[in-house]
């Protein structure tokens, strides 16, 4: 590799991939946009970090007395032997790649930001966004989606990046007029009911796979998702009683009988769908909600909705998603406690949880903290990620170093509400909380059951619902 590329051949790090090799191709001239990520008249690197795979520098470009903007510049330092590698989903959120000045090596990917990012927490949420990414990845392949990836290894390689398009071209149609149409069979799951069709007329002939999200409306993050995966809106579908759908078609490929056709691929990748596809949404979804703090995602556009959720509600427990309106919550309620309360919080996490509301209780996700930087992790939960936090405040919780961390979170997100409530306190006896003052009111544990308490919290989760 280049020696004065970010990616030297003792830094570069993949799986079972081939060898990295040097630079091959000239590195053009830049366009505007991309000129101003990256040159002006005064510079500064305000923060610059290494680590993870990721080195990252968030740039101040003065380019005129009262002209200031500010970029962020990554460079991967690591990738896979297949799949989806971090150089797409940068790509994907809005990241330009070219020539740099500011990291290591002769290029990187640069994006305009605010000057509010920090690069200390950018980093590990982008990380976890590309894990997700990978995870969606799989699942939808094995539903046989092909992701649209733009970059491919040309960064890692010294190429050209190389865009991988989705494998079977569409229909000449709409996906579902055709002079023969034979429904072939159907699944479904919490959230859809799928149909797989075999249509066969003019010059398509292929399987049709309906989507029917149940029940609507979709969030618009959703929406933006099925676009992104290029599944298309039909108003009138007949294998929903002429109710809309979401589709896609897989062309049949070969009619060589000495070689096998493409039926079996189509075949196994619906039968795929039931155990696959919601997952993979969930995914999606999941890197949506690392990104959007950052003012980026893959999802375009991107909006607010006033109705709907965000995926169609099943009728039992929901597995995480984004909540309705524009701030992405992974959890109702998170719950905060030291271990002497851990019988009650349990309690009401389960009482809560019932309700069918999403619920942070340590134990209810052990799995998930496996191998975590916690104070990186719990900081996620109580600063950004819960609608509400419910803290169990007594001597043990003001004295224990964890809770410390979980409560100073807590404070900062509800600084950020401007007064509107976040915290909701349950005294357990006279121990007062720090930085939280005297007047806030409090649910006191002598004077309410623990029972009473979580139905109180489900009536307010269901007012702001």
């Amino acid at each position: 590799m280049d020696g004065d590329r970010c990616l030297p051949d003792e830094r570069a790090q993949q799986g079972s991939g081939p060898a990295v090799i040097p630079v091959l191709w000239r590195l053009g001239s830049m366009d505007g946009a991309q000129t101003r990520l990256h040159e002006a008249l005064k510079t500064e690197v305000v923060k610059k970090l290494d680590g993870d795979g990721l080195e990252v520098a968030l740039v101040e470009l003065q380019h005129g007395r009262d002209d200031t903007s500010y970029s962020l510049h990554v460079c991967p330092s690591s990738y896979t032997a297949d799949g989806a590698q971090t150089t797409d989903l940068l790509a994907l959120a809005g990241f330009q790649r070219g020539r740099c000045g500011f990291l290591t090596g002769r290029e990187c990917y640069a994006k305009d930001v605010d000057e509010t990012l920090d690069p200390e927490v950018f980093a590990p949420a982008f990380v976890r966004a590309y894990g997700a990414f990978r995870q969606a990845e799989h699942h939808l392949e094995t539903c046989g989606i092909l992701l649209d990836l733009p970059e491919g290894w040309g960064f890692f390689r010294g190429r050209h990046s190389r865009r991988r398009q989705r494998g079977s071209p569409g229909p000449s149609g709409d996906g579902h007029t055709s002079s023969r149409r034979e429904r072939v069979k159907d699944a479904s799951d919490e959230r859809f009911a799928y149909v797989f069709t075999w249509i066969e007329g003019g010059r398509d002939r292929g399987w049709t796979t309906h989507y029917r999200p149940m029940p609507l409306p979709l969030s618009p993050e959703v929406r933006a998702t099925f676009d992104y995966l290029g599944l298309r809106e039909f108003e009138q579908c007949p294998e929903f009683d002429f109710a809309q759908c979401f589709w896609r078609f897989v062309a049949f490929e070969n009619d060589d009988a000495i070689v096998e056709s493409n039926a079996g691929f189509a075949h196994r990748g619906f039968d795929s769908h039931a155990t696959h596809f919601s997952a993979a949404i969930e995914r999606l979804l999941e890197v949506h909600r690392e990104l959007v703090p950052f003012g980026m995602s893959f999802l375009h556009p991107i909006a607010t909705s006033p109705t709907g959720t965000s995926m169609p509600e099943p009728s039992g427990p929901r597995p995480t998603l984004l909540r309705e309106g524009s701030v992405p919550y992974a959890y109702d309620v998170a719950i905060s406690f030291a271990g002497t309360e851990r019988a009650l919080a349990e309690k009401l996490a389960e009482r809560v949880r019932a309700a069918d509301f999403e619920v942070y209780y340590d134990d209810f996700s052990p799995a998930h903290m496996w191998g975590k930087d916690l104070i990186v992790y719990f900081d996620d939960i109580y600063r950004r990620r819960s609608r509400y936090c419910v803290i169990f405040i007594s001597k043990e919780y003001v004295e224990r170093v964890w809770t410390n961390h979980e409560r100073r979170s807590a404070q900062a997100r509800a600084l950020q509400e401007r007064g509107r409530e976040y915290i909701l306190p349950v005294q357990v006896d006279t121990t007062e909380l720090p930085g939280m003052p005297p007047t806030v009111h409090r649910l006191q544990l002598k004077e309410h059951s623990i029972e009473r308490i979580a139905d109180l919290l489900i009536q307010r989760l269901r007012q702001r619902g």
